[in-house]
């Protein structure tokens, strides 16, 4: 059972819930991109090589004390942060809410913008990788994590306030990657064409993920199970 049956929790109370978690995983992606600051995804990307890799990010993330199950999350963070249908679930009626049909759209389109900005930012020269790209792509990669969390716990009152925190805690990753993304302007990996088609796509995320928070409080206030 979880703590917050039999009761109705506002956002307050599922923030303060949710806190201790949300701080373990933004300090589990930060291990995992110090990581990958120095050991580059591998190119060519061989089977070999790509078993190689993951088994010196393993030693290394257990140094840093975490346990297997993170490990087995981090090592391939590609896939985790990015299923098809997130955590492996699917609705058999993915789209009976407008709020679910929203978070589908949303999800999607985080996706596909982490897939690219990842895709980039592994090409580039370990030696380039400085802390502030290293977090920027941490805040983006914590925007499609966190609507999925949010998406999990549902969309009935009881557990709306939870889902409601992890959208707003998606949304601050989004604004905290577009402030990360202006001091990475003059950067000298940054293109100019790579920086406005970035900013472009995280202002348009930003501002939707901004419209669902508003939809799901509706939800909320109205009582609507």
């Amino acid at each position: 059972m979880g703590a917050w049956e039999d009761e109705l929790w506002d956002e307050a109370r599922w923030e303060a819930y949710l806190r201790a978690e949300r701080s373990r995983m933004h300090r589990l992606l930060e291990d995992y991109f110090a990581f990958v600051r120095q050991h580059p995804y591998p190119e060519p990307r061989t089977s070999e090589a790509i078993q190689h890799w993951r088994m010196r990010l393993q030693a290394f993330l257990r140094a840093q004390g975490w346990d297997e199950e993170a490990i087995g999350h981090v090592s391939q963070l590609r896939d985790e942060l990015f299923p098809e249908a997130p955590y492996g679930e699917e609705e058999d009626e993915p789209f009976a809410l407008p709020e679910s049909a929203a978070y589908y759209a949303l999800h999607a389109q985080a996706t596909r913008l982490g897939e690219r900005i990842l895709s980039w930012a592994d090409a580039l020269p370990g030696h380039m990788k400085d802390s502030t790209l290293v977090h920027f792509c941490a805040q983006v990669l914590q925007i499609p994590w966190h609507l999925a969390q949010g998406h999990l716990l549902g969309y009935e009152r009881e557990t709306l306030g939870g889902n409601i925190v992890c959208t707003r805690d998606a949304l601050a990753a989004a604004n905290a990657a577009l402030d990360m993304l202006a001091e990475m302007r003059q950067a000298p990996y940054m293109k100019a064409t790579h920086y406005f088609a970035f900013y472009e796509a995280l202002y348009e995320l930003r501002n939707a993920l901004a419209l669902h928070v508003v939809r799901l409080r509706a939800r909320f206030e109205l009582g609507i199970e």
